[in-house]
């Protein structure tokens, strides 16, 4: 790539070699190190810059930008202290196929509740927070939004609908662009980079326009290499990439945003009106971990089970109609219980409860008061579902002999 230096005004040609990782698994390893002495971090998660700086991994960089940036109102796209800097925004919602709505005779879900609907059963995907910095601020985007009792009530209630959870988030649009699954939650880059035919996408409401970020390492093999990068990615040049097909990002550059294409772009035009929220980055990275291993152990590794008992829930509605008083007073039930979540909100703000936790990395390196944490989270949960499984099994017997009758 040739670059030109800021101080010489020269073209340089410099060699970059780039790794693709989860954001969880980048994380980790700049927090153990930066053994491999890499000199820019680059990522569509807020939450991860945050996690870095309070780490003291990052550089404090000055780069000169050739173009002033948009301006949404409360919201900051570079770090006021110097660490990272926006370099395109994104927002997150749901991508579907249209082709595979139309075979299924499905409807277009207009918000994130239609999405609890059960005529979406086996129809949706998206992919564990734990292991996808982007899946991470769908989540995030709930729970600010909702709150945190009724934002993981509604997470919960949308997994029974789930076919899956993937392990990596470009699984999602990939599933859905091949006709996999009908409908994705995605960040709107993933979606749009799916230049196929009959392949939507719509943001969720409210608007959490976010800005993806770039940053300087220490410990980097070249830093003076590494910062003309994060120039030129800045630059008036580096950001006209970003319109290219194949990368279709949103750039940050005002000058390009007075495109009339740009001016009609679907979250740009979003942020001009009502239902704009900021996303609270401090907020979400004081319980990321807590976050990400509540949504594993209630969701992730507990999805099949939800499935068959929101399954079961979705046939005896078909049986008996859902606006039978019967089935209306076990509906309300069964969503209390799958709603439920161990870990109140006064208790998701307590300091120990995240520093328990947030070295969680694997199963085989829990210590005993996070062993015995989770096992707390797992009974919770059990409990739950064999009360709603009590629930059915009563239901089903009821509406049998009714029927006889």
């Amino acid at each position: 790539m040739c670059l030109l230096s800021k101080n010489l005004n020269l073209p340089i040609l410099i060699s970059i070699s780039v790794l693709n990782k989860k954001t969880t698994a980048a994380i980790d390893e700049i927090l153990r190190g930066n053994q491999r002495n890499f000199g820019i971090f680059w990522s569509s998660s807020v939450d991860a810059f945050d996690v870095l700086k309070s780490a003291h991994t990052l550089r404090y960089l000055q780069p000169q930008r050739d173009a002033q940036v948009v301006s949404i109102k409360n919201i900051s796209l570079d770090d006021p202290d110097g660490y990272f800097y926006g370099f395109a925004l994104s927002g997150v919602g749901w991508m579907w196929n249209s082709h595979y709505l139309k075979r299924e005779e499905l409807p277009v879900p207009e918000n994130w509740d239609a999405l609890l609907d059960p005529v979406y059963y086996g129809h949706l995907a998206m992919s564990t927070p734990s292991r996808s910095g982007t899946t991470h601020l769908i989540v995030e985007s709930f729970l600010q939004s909702m709150g945190w009792k009724e934002g993981w009530s509604k997470l919960l209630l949308l997994s029974g609908n789930l076919a899956t959870v993937t392990a990596r988030s470009f699984s999602v649009p990939e599933g859905v662009g091949s006709g996999r699954f009908g409908i994705g939650l995605v960040i709107d880059f993933l979606a749009q980079s799916r230049n196929r035919s009959g392949i939507e996408f719509r943001y969720g409401h409210p608007v959490f326009p976010v800005p993806a970020g770039i940053a300087g390492l220490k410990g980097g093999e070249n830093p003076a290499a590494a910062e003309l990068f994060l120039d030129f990615v800045l630059s008036l040049d580096g950001q006209k990439l970003l319109l290219l097909p194949g990368i279709n990002r949103l750039p940050v550059s005002r000058t390009l945003h007075s495109d009339h294409a740009l001016k009609a772009s679907g979250l740009l035009s979003l942020t001009e009106q009502n239902g704009l929220q900021p996303y609270n980055v401090q907020l979400s990275r004081k319980r990321y971990q807590l976050v990400n291993q509540l949504f594993d152990r209630m969701i992730t590794f507990r999805l099949r089970e939800r499935r068959h008992l929101w399954k079961r829930m979705i046939d005896l509605e078909k049986r008996f109609g859902r606006k039978d008083p019967a089935i209306a007073t076990l509906r309300t039930a069964v969503i209390k219980q799958l709603g439920a979540v161990p870990v109140s909100y006064v208790q998701s703000q307590n300091p120990s409860l995240h520093e328990m936790i947030k070295t969680v990395s694997t199963e085989a390196s829990l210590n005993k008061a996070q062993r015995k944490l989770f096992k707390e989270w797992d009974i919770f949960v059990s409990r739950k579902f064999s009360r709603v499984k009590d629930l059915l099994d009563q239901a089903e017997r009821s509406f049998s002999t009714e029927k006889r009758r």
